[in-house]
């Protein structure tokens, strides 16, 4: 469904694209359109048809002047998209200069005046860190969205984000796919809801394509909302929200991982930064936005996390500098520590015990891997957060290179988590497989079997470990 929203959402913005170049060149006779040369790159539209965001350049025109006069001829536009799509309710349209075009993106399109497919429409781009509090300010709305089988960092980053927000009167939500797990139920709010809570908040219906209510009334006015990936960029990881994310207006990413699938109109990633609550923390403080006692300890459980408590080696000087201010800030590191790591439930010892018995130490010592099936956690009463952390402590054991722990899921896919110690990149290998993250952490999902993903596993590890190299999976296709 979610795929079929956004393939709508594209045609209309392509076909309000057309209509509005059309208009500009024909029958709007604002002065500001002519001082320069003004071309309509192309129409961001949501699945719902509620919104579209028209994108401009302008050559030698004074820009604000430029989207002035297109305020003005609003309503006329929208009057003559509704007439000549034969639609009862055009979307909403705010103009806006399209910033990639100064970087040479839609060079092509400008120069040659091509005319291009729905679905060759640019996909995103990436951003500067200095331009993210332009496109964040753009909206009153915002819709943060944590990746699947949430962690510290990615609900920490979301949720202070969110607090943020709200502390200046901006409404925030942040949508996950379960639970948040035991470990970071402090940071959990009335804001932090599944995809059928914000589909009602935020007004989405993935299901009414029409313009009219569940009465068969008209819509009212919907506000548009921003759309922010924290701590993940490929669009899978949504898994069951993805109509929400098509219903934003524009859709931002802010991560941290070096290997990732930017599937966002807006692309922020720091492959060099040990979390993505450093970003979010240094984005908060270049807005002069609150870092509030609760911002503040929601932040330093995204940077505790996703540094192995400042063990892992991404951790930088910048990292113990920020979590140093956050702590100044009011920071509850007493109560992090205890809520995430004094925490425990003994079927987590069950479960290690499980995994324990199937360790397979290979490749001359250097690789070591468990796993556990999903019947064997039904059976000790064990959830998902049970099985973490078993990859760094095999990563502990003198000799090894790489770690590896597998969890079958409900479903019957393999869900992988791999630890280097050094100089082996997981991240690369995870892709092999479809996957990604960092240099000495990294995972990947695997629709294989548990015995096929051990084999498969294993087989390129020893090869890989010794020196040699295994041809990718896409060769053996």
């Amino acid at each position: 469904m979610g795929r079929q929203q956004n393939f709508r959402g594209e045609r209309l913005g392509e076909e309000i694209r057309k209509i509005a170049s059309d208009l500009l060149s024909r029958e709007l006779k604002d002065p500001a359109f002519e001082d320069g040369l003004i071309s309509i790159s192309y129409v961001k539209a949501t699945s719902d048809g509620s919104f579209a965001t028209v994108y401009f350049t302008s050559l030698g025109a004074d820009e604000a002047a430029v989207v002035a006069g297109f305020e003005k001829a609003k309503g006329f536009i929208r009057n003559e998209i509704g007439r000549k799509l034969g639609i009862r309710r055009a979307p909403e349209l705010r103009f806006k200069v399209d910033a990639a075009a100064s970087y040479g993106q839609r060079i092509d399109e400008l120069l040659g005046g091509l005319d291009l497919p729905a679905d060759e429409a640019p996909i995103g781009r990436d951003v500067a860190f200095s331009e993210l509090p332009e496109i964040v300010d753009a909206y009153e709305r915002y819709a943060l969205f944590t990746h699947a089988h949430m962690d510290g960092d990615t609900l920490g980053s979301a949720v202070a984000f969110a607090e943020a927000m709200r502390e200046i009167g901006r409404e925030a939500w942040v949508v996950v796919d379960d639970e948040p797990p035991r470990t970071l139920a402090m940071i959990k709010a009335a804001y932090v809801v599944g995809a059928d809570e914000a589909e009602r908040v935020l007004d989405v219906d993935p299901d009414v394509d029409s313009g009219t209510d569940a009465d068969g009334g008209e819509d009212a006015e919907q506000i548009p909302y921003l759309a922010i990936l924290m701590d993940f960029a490929d669009l899978e990881r949504l898994e069951g929200r993805e109509a929400l994310f098509d219903g934003a207006a524009e859709s931002l990413c802010i991560d941290h991982h070096a290997v990732t699938k930017p599937g966002c109109d807006y692309n922020y990633v720091e492959p060099g930064t040990a979390a993505t609550a450093e970003i979010v923390y240094k984005l908060l403080r270049l807005m002069s936005l609150p870092v509030t006692e609760r911002v503040a300890t929601a932040l330093y459980i995204g940077v505790v996390t996703d540094t192995g408590r400042f063990q892992y080696t991404n951790t930088t000087a910048e990292t113990h500098r920020i979590a140093a201010e956050l702590l100044e800030a009011g920071a509850d590191f007493d109560a992090v520590y205890q809520e995430v790591y004094q925490n425990i439930k003994a079927e987590k010892f069950f479960a290690q015990r499980e995994m324990l018995n199937t360790l397979d130490i290979f490749a001359g010592g250097k690789a070591a891997m468990v796993y556990i099936c999903a019947d064997t956690l039904a059976e000790l009463g064990a959830g998902e957060d049970e099985t973490d952390g078993m990859s760094e402590a095999l990563r502990g054991i003198i000799g090894v290179e790489v770690a590896v722990c597998l969890r079958e899921r409900p479903d019957g896919k393999i869900k992988a988590s791999m630890r280097s110690k050094g100089w082996f990149d997981v991240a690369a290998f995870a892709a092999e497989f479809g996957g990604g993250g960092h240099v000495r952490a990294a995972g990947f999902t695997s629709g294989l079997s548990m015995d096929e993903t051990c084999k498969e596993v294993k087989g390129r590890l020893e090869i890989e470990l010794e020196g040699g190299r295994l041809p990718s999976l896409q060769e053996k296709l």
